[in-house]
């Protein structure tokens, strides 16, 4: 899905991990979220998509036609309300990153990215650790939570020394619980 195409379908991500990204008049990237499987996008059809869907990894889509969508509502009206409450989730994701901007300083906007991460795909390493694929390069992260490249690295080194991140790769984070 690129910026400014006209979105007719609806995405859900089945495996894999993409960025949603907008293009500034100036020519710089603002990293807007992060997909995950069972996340979805373009729960709307739209003339123009407002963001571009990049996958990070190899990830698999099933997409539906909203002219699909409309149909099955018809008949089954229960998928529309699913859909909308969706839709909410997406919605309350973007206020949660607004706050995440805001309100919170370096140390507590990387440690809530990577407990949102850690939710969404980490592995259960044992009873106190939560293993967490990071697909992401660290200067899209940076983009998202509003940092500098230099000031995620530093904030995560920190954290590390801290004792909330036990383990630190460059693809991976183990946390603490």
């Amino acid at each position: 899905m690129e910026e400014g195409e006209a979105n007719d379908s609806l995405y859900v991500l089945v495996q894999g991990s993409f960025r949603l990204s907008k293009h500034l008049e100036d020519g710089r990237r603002q990293i807007t979220g992060f997909l995950f499987p069972g996340d979805f996008v373009g729960v709307r059809a739209t003339e123009a998509s407002a963001y571009t869907a990049e996958a990070l990894e190899d990830s698999r889509v099933c997409h539906f036609p909203h002219k699909f969508l409309d149909a099955i509502a018809a008949d089954c009206p229960g998928v529309k309300d699913r859909l909308i409450a969706r839709g909410q989730t997406e919605y309350h994701k973007a206020q949660d990153h607004i706050v995440l901007l805001g309100k919170k300083t370096a140390e507590e906007r990387v440690e809530s990215f990577l407990r949102m991460v850690a939710k969404s795909i980490g592995k259960n390493a044992s009873g106190d650790v939560s293993e967490t694929p990071l697909p992401m390069p660290r200067q899209d992260i940076a983009d998202y939570l509003g940092l500098r490249l230099e000031t995620l690295s530093r904030t995560l080194a920190g954290l590390k020394k801290k004792g909330a991140i036990r383990e630190l790769s460059r693809h991976s984070v183990v946390l603490a619980e």
